[in-house]
């Protein structure tokens, strides 16, 4: 068992040196967001498809006629066809969203006033604070700010595909040097390497799995309901499932404000019903299954990591956070200076420590 570390014997210069680190981290990932957000998509996404190539790797026809990038260059080929048919079906899919926006306007006005005559035990509805809170126009500045989140990242592929190809060119080489270089060090450098890849790889996997039930399920029920712009709403369903405990909430509101305005209100009770159940049994009962346990974290430390990395790069920083936490907390774990720290932002740190133990 190790000795404890108190914060009494945490020196004042090695607690001043760590805020001015985070305060130019902070500056750098704001000002300098063109270049680290495709390098750390890039190192991301080389994280992500490593397990696959090396398996690649690894087939007799590969090993006998296979040159060893072909895996990595089959994947990434897939990978970005992939997000460049889905850019297009969404921009295609907000255009003809916003030609029917006049007569959603239309339909909306008459719901409103059908809502406001309406009376209940003697109490009558006032909208006057929905429509300020929710509007169509709001419903398409929201759509219109997330595929742009989405065309800004396809339009930085080229640079992050440059930065994956030169990971994927320093991995091979890369531990070596490291030995070369920091002998004592390089073994735990190599294993925060391969258990980030592997806690980043256990979370995607699971949460895209998870997230893409979802949406094909929300998808149907919003075709089948003729809510306008469906495939939208199912693939934003898919996005923003990756945002940790708000993210899918939030997914639901413009679809059901939807349903609102095109339904009669048996159907649109129906609708409110059926997703809200798709995506609590998708979250509470499918993904602990698949994961075996949730992400090691205090929730109130990944809402406020997911709010600054909104808050620094938008929806697609937002998406990143929980992958960075991560690594984050790997890192930490890996130094037994810093492991209170990693303790700290643990959901459940005395398993944790009779684990060490």
């Amino acid at each position: 068992m190790g000795e404890t570390q108190s914060l009494r014997d945490l020196p004042s210069a090695t607690v001043a040196n760590i805020a001015i680190i985070l305060m130019v981290s902070v500056l750098a990932i704001i000002q300098l967001k063109a270049v680290i957000q495709p390098l750390v998509i890039a190192t991301l996404l080389f994280l992500l498809i490593r397990p696959a190539a090396q398996w690649l790797e690894e087939r007799p026809i590969m090993q006998k006629y296979g040159h060893p990038l072909m895996p990595y260059g089959v994947l990434v080929a897939i990978l970005f066809l992939v997000m460049w048919i889905a850019s297009q079906l969404l921009y295609s899919n907000l255009t003809l969203f916003t030609e029917e926006i006049p007569g959603l306007t239309e339909k909306l006005n008459i719901k409103l006033t059908w809502l406001e005559g309406l009376e209940l035990w003697g109490y009558s509805f006032d909208v006057s604070g929905l429509t300020a809170l929710l509007s169509l126009d709001t419903i398409n500045n929201y759509l219109t700010g997330f595929v742009g989140s989405l065309a800004s990242f396809t339009a930085s592929a080229a640079t992050v595909l440059i930065f994956l190809l030169f990971i994927i060119l320093e991995a091979e080489t890369l531990p070596r040097r490291l030995k070369a270089a920091y002998p004592e060090d390089a073994e735990r450098v190599q294993a925060v390497a391969s258990s980030s890849g592997e806690g980043i790889n256990t979370y995607v996997v699971t949460r895209a799995t998870v997230a893409f039930g979802q949406a094909v399920i929300a998808g149907i029920i919003l075709w089948y309901l003729d809510i306008p712009g469906w495939f939208m709403w199912a693939s934003i369903t898919f996005m923003m499932d990756f945002i940790p405990y708000v993210g899918a909430l939030i997914s639901l509101i413009p679809p059901i404000f939807l349903g609102f305005i095109v339904l009669s209100p048996t159907w649109f009770a129906i609708l409110i019903l059926v997703l809200v159940l798709n995506q609590q049994a998708w979250g509470a009962v499918v993904e602990p299954q698949l994961a075996g346990q949730r992400l090691d974290m205090s929730p109130i430390v990944l809402l406020l990591l997911v709010a600054f990395w909104g808050w620094a790069w938008g929806v697609m920083g937002m998406v990143l956070g929980v992958p960075l936490a991560v690594i984050m907390k790997i890192a930490l774990e890996s130094d037994s200076r810093t492991r209170p720290i990693a303790m700290l932002l643990s959901r459940d740190p005395k398993q944790q420590a009779v684990e060490e133990e």
